[in-house]
């Protein structure tokens, strides 16, 4: 399968040897003079593509022990040109946000009904501790709840690269500086959001919870194109400046 295809003649072996198959942990390669005479390439020109492999996560050089294959993970190249891309220009951000919440509000169905009693019960107790963070003096700004609870909603999902691009999205947000601030009342908004798409999940009205969450990414588009500055608002949450910053 996809003979000729592959852009390295290491991924080529990898793929040929099936060392991928099924692989929990990482699996050690065989010496490079092995790999070498296997491939018909260069020492030079193998540890290129050694060092190139290793850039998209699909192995791990540990020197003084061998090159180990990886488990498959799309979320390495998802993130670093994802970074890149916005280093680039800021507007890419807004570009794959887009992607983000079209991914997360057409995987609904599927992913609030693969939810366990023990995911349902969690995403209950995330919207507690977000809003006990808001209401706490000093207020504290549930990012790391944020970040779960959207990650938990989609985390029995199957689809590998739906995962691994809503982890990259995150990274992001960090990234740009999203989780900073905004004024107190868009946060409480925002968690009285997600406590109706808790709820919804808890009790299987699974429509009405995606309503919510399609009515809830509109938070940021506002952010985004044109909303009132947050330091006219009379509760802020101080921040040290950057790009326009939204928070969702």
């Amino acid at each position: 399968m996809l003979q000729g295809v592959l852009p390295y003649s290491i991924l080529q072996y990898i793929v040929n040897e099936e060392l991928t198959a099924r692989i929990e942990e990482p699996v050690r390669l065989p010496p490079m003079d092995d790999l070498v005479r296997d491939l018909g390439i260069s020492r030079g020109k193998l540890r290129e593509e050694l060092l190139a492999a290793q850039a998209y996560g699909v192995v791990e050089m540990r020197p003084g022990d061998g090159t180990y294959v990886c488990p498959f993970e799309f979320y390495t190249v998802a993130q670093t040109l994802l970074l890149y891309s916005i280093a680039c220009d800021w507007r890419n951000f807004e570009h794959f946000y887009e992607l983000r919440t079209r991914l997360e509000v057409g995987f609904w169905e599927e992913a609030a009904s693969c939810l366990d009693e023990a995911d349902k019960a969690k995403l209950a107790q995330i919207v507690i501790q977000a809003e006990h963070k808001l209401g706490g003096r000093p207020v504290e700004i549930p990012h790391r709840e944020h970040r779960d609870f959207h990650l938990l909603i989609y985390s029995r999902l199957e689809n590998k690269f739906m995962l691994d691009l809503l982890k990259a999205y995150w990274d992001a947000y960090e990234a740009v500086g999203l989780q900073r601030y905004f004024d107190l009342s868009y946060y409480e908004q925002m968690w009285h959001s997600h406590g109706r798409i808790a709820d919804a999940i808890l009790t299987g009205r699974h429509q009405e919870g995606k309503d919510v969450l399609a009515t809830h990414f509109t938070l940021l588009d506002n952010r985004l194109h044109g909303a009132p500055d947050a330091s006219q608002e009379t509760d802020v949450i101080p921040q040290k400046g950057g790009p326009p910053l939204s928070g969702h």
